[in-house]
């Protein structure tokens, strides 16, 4: 297994989201951009006291989207309100990611994600808590490679700068009739429930679809 460019634009995969969630189209960058402004302003303000804050959220927003998109990203979204009164602090990135698989490994789900977990593993790609919680389950009609993991980051700047651990829950799908993946890449800073969370993202992933890329968003 190993990088390459893809020679066109993989089934996109459909998300059912309960409650309100922002979204962003990373294959138009300027796009991503403007929309992440348009929701700094609407959840922080216009005032001018707030300068600093959306300036600084602005900034961490779009190294997000630009990291996002070096990685092959398609789509960012954050939920706003899951359901009424219940905000959750929950991230979901989706990737293309271009890996070659050999013509002999086929289209079936199963055989795609061995290669796949081999490459995986050999190459310690992901923490040893992601590589050890490795488990198959059945998400958008396929097969999937979930990890889940909890890693600490650093939040803030200057004096406000601390650490915080975040859950990430990560599917590496099989998208079917083909030798490609799609990454689901959760995350979400309330990593004490993690377990719940799992439950929660696994519920998404079961309800997800497939179909053709969408064009001019």
């Amino acid at each position: 297994m190993s990088s390459r460019t893809a020679p066109a634009a993989p089934a996109e995969l459909r998300l059912r989201l309960p409650g309100q969630w922002w979204t962003a189209d990373l294959t138009d960058r300027s796009a991503a951009i403007a929309a992440a402004g348009r929701l700094i302003r609407h959840r922080i303000g216009v005032q001018d006291d707030r300068a600093a804050l959306r300036a600084r959220l602005h900034h961490d927003f779009v190294a997000a989207i630009d990291r996002a998109i070096e990685g092959a990203g398609r789509r960012m979204l954050l939920a706003i309100e899951i359901a009424e009164g219940v905000p959750l602090p929950i991230a979901i990135t989706v990737f293309a990611p271009e890996l070659d698989f050999a013509p002999a490994v086929g289209t079936d789900a199963d055989r795609v994600l061995d290669v796949l977990e081999r490459g995986m593993t050999e190459g310690r790609h992901g923490t040893e808590q992601e590589l050890e919680s490795m488990q198959r389950v059945a998400v958008a009609g396929s097969r999937a490679i979930r990890t889940v993991g909890i890693r600490t980051v650093e939040v803030g700047s200057g004096a406000d700068r601390g650490e915080l651990d975040v859950a990430i829950v990560r599917y590496w799908i099989a998208v079917p009739d083909a030798k490609r993946v799609m990454l689901v890449d959760c995350s979400c800073s309330y990593a004490a429930l993690v377990d719940e969370l799992v439950v929660f993202f696994d519920a998404l992933m079961r309800v997800a679809s497939w179909g053709a890329p969408e064009t001019g968003e």
